[in-house]
């Protein structure tokens, strides 16, 4: 995995958890579907191949 594409995959999930902290705080429809919609942009991403997901990761959290 090159290091653009760990970027470009880091970024996509930084909105995922953006979006679902912003749920998880303010549990509304719009809040809802603005998660929704950016799990389905993370999909698409990931069908088309563009971005790459990897295999194997370490979370130092």
């Amino acid at each position: 995995m090159s290091k653009s594409s760990r970027y470009e995959w880091r970024d996509q999930q930084a909105a995922l958890q953006d979006q679902m902290k912003g749920f998880l705080a303010n549990p509304s429809n719009e809040q809802l579907e603005a998660v929704v919609a950016e799990m389905r942009a993370y999909a698409s991403a990931a069908q088309s191949g563009a971005i790459e997901i990897p295999q194997r990761w370490t979370s130092y959290s």
